[in-house]
């Protein structure tokens, strides 16, 4: 092993950044499973009962669950692909960023003094725009059925939901604020 590589990766600074980054993804990932499953199982809610949420459960297995009845993140990938609010390629993506999720949860040791392994800046730049598309189309949703919005031009592309702007910060403090995301090929909304 390069010891002067080893050094660097272990110069505090290095490993600071290399912690900010690792959080971010990691709580990017928690982002993108709450805007996928629970926003999704939320878009069948009917009402309150007795003080409780209330759902249509036999859509919901109809219109999503039947996808892929063991995985409900799968299944609502599915969903949201066939609903026009992420691409194929988008969810694939999310494959490899789930992948490296457990790389960074199960290996964090690791990815602290092994100079060959670093957070994928590039997933958790394609993670943001995720959380930016799915925050679009979910808040179109919104202003689409929400009377509040009923003769008011919307600019959807400019929606930012609260999960985006923590996403915004998060590839902040990771230092790559600027740097390209990558561009999603879904139509707008």
């Amino acid at each position: 092993m390069d010891h002067e590589r080893l050094r660097q990766k272990l110069a505090p600074e290095s490993v600071m950044i290399t912690l900010v980054r690792a959080g971010s993804f990691l709580s990017a990932y928690e982002l993108i499973k709450s805007e996928i499953v629970e926003k999704v199982h939320g878009f069948f809610w009917n009402g309150f009962q007795d003080g409780h949420h209330t759902y249509d459960e036999a859509r919901y297995q109809q219109s999503v669950l039947v996808r892929n009845p063991k995985n409900r993140y799968a299944a609502s990938c599915d969903w949201l692909v066939e609903m026009g609010a992420l691409t194929a390629e988008q969810v694939t993506t999310l494959g490899a960023i789930q992948k490296h999720r457990h790389e960074i949860a199960h290996e964090l040791p690791k990815l602290v003094i092994d100079p060959d392994f670093e957070v994928r800046t590039d997933l958790l730049l394609a993670a943001a725009e995720v959380v930016r598309r799915l925050g679009v189309f979910w808040g179109s949703i919104e202003a689409d059925t929400n009377p509040d919005f009923d003769g008011t031009e919307v600019d959807y592309d400019g929606i930012k939901s609260g999960s985006y702007l923590l996403m915004e910060y998060l590839v902040t403090i990771a230092g790559l604020a600027g740097q390209e995301q990558p561009t999603s090929e879904a139509e707008p909304v």
